[in-house]
């Protein structure tokens, strides 16, 4: 069986109220299928299609990886566009990683490499984000002015724990099962 895999980091209920407030606030343009509560996270490293085999490999180096880490602080410092501003395809909080998360970060990566678990890689820094919306790709909406979307923030919070999450796309959206978590 085919599982198409990210690990993640679940938020905690203070950010993902600032973050609601927001969609509310900002988002209620058709253009945006925003991304429902319980499914919003911080993505460690999307992986994408893997095997049944490929997935228990994912769960040990998930494993190890906490044991060889520490809870890792995540600062939140912007909504906007991205991951190009200049043509978006998303709607996201992103932030400054913390040591503790490049190394979380680059500790999975790793460890997936070396299991032989096929994903892409990123060739750039490691930069925490929270998807809160996708656009719409339909001549249909208009995508107001990006200025009236992006703010600055100040939110905080820690990594305590990562999960493995299976992603089944569906018409209206994916739609996320939590298949472990480990916790620090």
């Amino acid at each position: 069986m085919r599982h198409r895999i990210f690990i993640a980091s679940p938020l905690p209920d203070n950010v993902k109220k600032v973050l609601l407030d927001y969609q509310q606030e900002k988002l209620s343009n058709p253009c945006f299928r925003k991304v429902p509560q319980e499914a919003l996270h911080l993505t460690l490293i999307f992986i994408g299609y893997v095997s049944d085999s490929d997935l228990l490999k994912i769960i040990e180096v998930s494993k190890n990886s906490i044991n060889s880490s520490s809870p890792a602080k995540v600062q939140l410092n912007r909504i906007g566009g991205g991951p190009n501003p200049h043509s978006p395809r998303l709607i996201w909080a992103e932030g400054k990683a913390s040591n503790e998360l490049n190394k979380l970060h680059k500790t999975l990566e790793q460890g997936l490499i070396n299991q032989g678990i096929n994903f892409k890689t990123e060739n750039r820094l490691f930069k925490p984000h929270i998807t809160l919306a996708r656009i719409k790709q339909d001549n249909n909406f208009t995508l107001p002015p990006l200025g009236e979307i992006e703010i600055k923030i100040n939110e905080s919070f820690i990594i305590n724990q990562i999960s493995i999450i299976r992603s089944k796309l569906m018409p209206h959206g994916p739609k996320y099962t939590t298949i472990k978590s480990f916790d620090f």
